[in-house]
């Protein structure tokens, strides 16, 4: 999925959440054009979004080869994307298509980073709420996979025989 999709799915989201009635698709549609995105990113979108659209949820697309596990889960609200630092978002991201989280642990996450922390929340606080969570185990593949998370393993000191 490229950014614009999910920008997209994101904009999406959002309208149809603040609707209480239906909303017209080619309406959307002309909107998304005229906020300039490439048609054929909008159609993917849409399939995207209308196909899980009654579960509330999307399939996420793995990032650099990372299989997802089964489980599905929401997506960021803007409040809470907006407390996030941009590096902090795109490591999250990373997390969610790690597949070491399921729902519950996912949403105990957020709670975590959104309810524990001063905006804005940085790659430091994903860390701290991530420890709370999973295993050393877990946390070693996830900052052998994300280098963002490198230097928080090495100051751990943890030792993954």
């Amino acid at each position: 999925m490229n950014d614009n999709v999910a920008e997209i799915l994101n904009i999406l989201m959002e309208k149809i959440s603040e609707e209480e009635i239906s909303i017209k698709k080619e309406e959307l549609i002309q909107y998304l054009l005229d906020e300039g995105y490439p048609l054929e990113d909008i159609d993917a979108a849409f399939q995207l979004i209308f196909a899980q659209h009654n579960q509330n949820v999307i399939d996420l697309t793995p990032l650099a080869g990372v299989e997802l596990s089964n489980s599905r889960l929401r997506l960021l609200t803007t409040d809470e994307k907006m407390q996030l630092t941009r590096e902090a978002t795109g490591v999250l991201l990373q997390v969610q298509a790690s597949g070491l989280l399921d729902l519950q642990k996912w949403e105990y996450l957020l709670l975590t980073l959104f309810n524990d922390q001063e905006p804005p929340v940085d790659v430091g606080n994903l860390w701290q709420g991530l420890q709370k969570i999973l295993s050393p185990e877990d946390l070693a593949m996830l900052a052998r996979s994300i280098p963002e998370f490198g230097p928080f393993m090495r100051d751990a000191k943890f030792y993954i025989n």
